[in-house]
């Protein structure tokens, strides 16, 4: 993981209304910001690894969305998967900073078009 990458995920859990952000690397690995109480590193682990097992499926079909959101009563969960195997996961509070820009830290996890 090279050390740009670490300073952008890292700078995530400081937006205003994100609750929670994971990466799955292609390996299996996991690391997640979150509250402890609530998202606890192993719900954040389980929460990818479920994803994970689902998307890959539609991706080997080339049927998978360029990332999938779900409402839910406290807020948003977005799954951001990469073709090479890497997975974004955010957790965020409605009406915040970080619903708001959600789009833009998706575009900004996915590698550049060609």
């Amino acid at each position: 993981m090279k050390a740009d990458f670490k300073n952008w995920f890292a700078a995530l859990p400081a937006i205003p209304g994100m609750l929670a952000c994971g990466v799955r690397q292609p390996n299996g690995k996991c690391l997640g910001y979150g509250d402890d109480k609530i998202y606890p590193a192993g719900k954040i682990e389980k929460l990818l690894k479920q994803f994970a097992e689902l998307h890959e499926p539609l991706a080997a079909d080339k049927l998978a969305p360029r990332w999938t959101t779900w409402a839910f009563e406290y807020g948003h969960i977005r799954f951001v998967p990469r073709p090479d195997k890497w997975l974004l996961m955010l957790i965020v509070s409605p009406e915040t900073e970080a619903a708001r820009e959600l789009d833009r830290i998706a575009e900004e996890f996915l590698p550049p078009s060609k």
